[in-house]
């Protein structure tokens, strides 16, 4: 007997099947759809755990970046660990994170800092990221932390790189204004560390201003033997005889020189806020034996660097040597080159690599032929006597020659002062080195005995002030007041290096004066003060160094002379960051 199935049982199984497959394809999306959230989840809790070691790696570095600047000179202080040239902290958060940051200071002008952080996974992010909502039951646990490094490299820059940089307008109206380059430290490029232009004029006297659309630039007549750089979009004038560029450009060309002319100048000047003078004590006087030189040219080159290093910088000369066995130990920087060299007579002694080329023919003959006259095998022919074999008809020679190159430095500077003779002299105010005084007023005389002296004078500079730099010395001067004046008997500087007088002029200082006088040596920073120069007759005024001022306006025959010495010259600032790279913390 077979049974019927009634149309309504058919009915409900098929509506029994459609609804298994709507609920079997539901299921299948929304697990797809939970796999999916639950990868989102773990991938997002990856990124936060990625990100927050990165966060921890930035206070590792600010730490490392604050200890160096403000415990330079004792950097084994504090908690931080020494290793030969290393220092090392490491930290742990309260939150089980932790970093170990490392300064360090093999190069004392650009030391470098390593941050490397250590973050406790969450136990999302530590699951591991499968393929597929099917895996949704693995919950096989990755590492439990991350791990990020940082490296960065510290320097305190240039801090004066043109002979005159200021924020606003420069107008350098007049006649015989001119701005060029000397350099202090080098004997061929000046006298005795001073200005020589039968010397030397270098094309490094560059003007600058951060000013941008609302501000202008007018170099009318002048010369200015470097480049001229401004804000964006700052409106640039030159007259009919005025040039920017090299001597040689302008020697046959008059306007801008191409590309010596930028509208990206953005220059940051140093704080010049008054230090507090609490604590501190007026200079005192005294008599003091002071040598005195007669200059006359001396240049030293030695083939190690100068220690300690002369006042005015030191110019490095570089040659390259080539030789053809290589050197051992192997110096910085070898280079190798080959040649292939091809002779046709047997070289002596025999090189390693040598190769023997052959130029032969077919050969039959009734003669065995005679050993080393034939390459190859001899073949001797059926049946008869004659032999057939490759004769040598003639050969050559070739081998690899190398070479090596590598640089050779030495060290140029300039000795001054090879004739010495002594005086005692009284002065009102003795700067010792590395001190620190203050003073309201500076009348008499003041005698700057060693390097790195520091001068505060709240009520600034009046230009009657007699200062005297012995040989070596230098000087930080902190102007205040309004105004302050400057000229070139108020300084006498046998050092001739821009850099052993620095004025710092406060913020409350609006106006700047430039006495002629003879020539002025040293750098002005004086941010918020207007120069004007007004110059008369025929006698050039010049300013041997760099400044940095709020304006320039000149009417006169002035010229700037800057020193190249001071591009060698770290900047008086703070450490900060030149360069950044993430690497492997491990």
């Amino acid at each position: 007997m077979k049974p019927g199935i009634s149309r309504k049982t058919f009915n409900e199984g098929s509506g029994f099947l459609t609804v298994l497959i709507i609920c079997t394809l539901v299921s299948i999306g929304m697990a797809a759809y939970l796999s999916t959230i639950r990868q989102q989840t773990m991938l997002s809790a990856r990124s936060q755990t990625w990100n927050v070691a990165m966060a921890i790696v930035e206070a590792g570095i600010e730490e490392g970046l604050e200890h160096l600047n403000n415990n330079y000179t004792n950097l084994a202080s504090q908690g931080w660990t020494a290793s030969g040239t290393s220092y090392s902290r490491g930290q742990t958060l309260a939150d089980g994170n932790s970093y170990v940051v490392t300064i360090d200071n093999s190069d004392a002008f650009t030391p470098s800092i390593t941050a490397k952080a250590f973050v406790n996974s969450s136990v999302i992010a530590r699951n591991r990221l499968e393929c597929g909502f099917f895996a949704a039951g693995n919950l096989t646990l990755g590492n439990e932390t991350v791990a990020r490094a940082v490296r960065v490299k510290c320097s305190k820059g240039r801090g004066f790189t043109a002979a005159a940089v200021c924020k606003h307008n420069i107008d350098l109206n007049g006649n015989g204004v001119l701005s060029d380059s000397y350099d202090s430290g080098d004997p061929n490029k000046s006298t005795n560390g001073r200005y020589d232009a039968a010397k030397y004029t270098g094309d490094f006297g560059d003007i600058a201003t951060n000013g941008g659309i609302q501000d202008s630039v007018g170099v009318q007549n002048a010369n200015i033997y470097g480049k001229l750089s401004t804000g964006p979009g700052c409106p640039v004038s030159i007259g009919p005889n005025g040039g920017v560029g090299t001597h040689a450009w302008q020697a046959t060309h008059s306007g801008i020189q191409p590309t010596y002319l930028s509208q990206d100048a953005n220059f940051t000047f140093p704080d010049t806020t008054m230090p507090s003078v609490s604590g501190l004590f007026a200079p005192p006087s005294g008599d003091v034996l002071v040598a005195k030189y007669t200059f006359s040219t001396n240049a030293v080159t030695t083939a190690s660097f100068p220690n300690p290093q002369p006042t005015g910088g030191v110019a490095t000369n570089s040659t390259y040597v080539s030789v053809n066995t290589c050197p051992s130990p192997a110096p910085a920087g070898l280079t190798v080159s080959t040649v292939t060299v091809l002779t046709n007579t047997l070289p002596t002694p025999l090189p390693a690599d040598l190769i023997t080329n052959y130029s032969t023919s077919v050969v039959k003959s009734s003669v065995y032929p005679t050993q080393g006259s034939y390459i190859g095998g001899v073949t001797t022919n059926s049946g008869t006597k004659k032999y057939t074999y490759n004769h040598i008809d003639s050969q050559s020679y070739s081998y690899t020659l190398k070479s090596y190159t590598y640089p050779s430095y030495t060290y140029t500077y300039s000795a001054t002062g090879t004739n010495v003779s002594y005086t005692t002299n009284h002065f009102d105010h003795i700067l010792a080195a590395n001190g620190t005084n203050y003073a309201m007023s500076l009348s008499g005389k003041t005698y700057v005995a060693g390097p790195n002296a520091c001068l505060i004078l709240p009520n600034g500079l009046s230009g009657a002030e007699d200062f005297t730099i012995a040989q070596g010395a230098s000087v930080l001067i902190y102007a205040g007041g309004t105004s302050i004046t400057v000229s070139g008997n108020q300084v006498l500087n046998p050092n001739g290096f821009a850099g052993s007088f620095i004025v710092y002029a406060a913020p409350s200082v609006t106006s700047f004066t430039l006495n002629g006088n003879g020539e002025f040596t040293g750098v002005v920073v004086a941010p918020n003060a207007d120069l004007k120069l007004n110059g008369g007759g025929n006698s050039d005024q010049d300013f041997c160094g760099s400044m940095m001022v709020n304006s320039i306006r000149l009417n006169g025959h002035f010229k700037f002379h800057y020193d190249e010495a001071l591009k060698r010259t770290p900047g008086n600032g703070r450490f900060l960051i030149a360069s950044w790279d993430e690497i492997n913390p491990y």
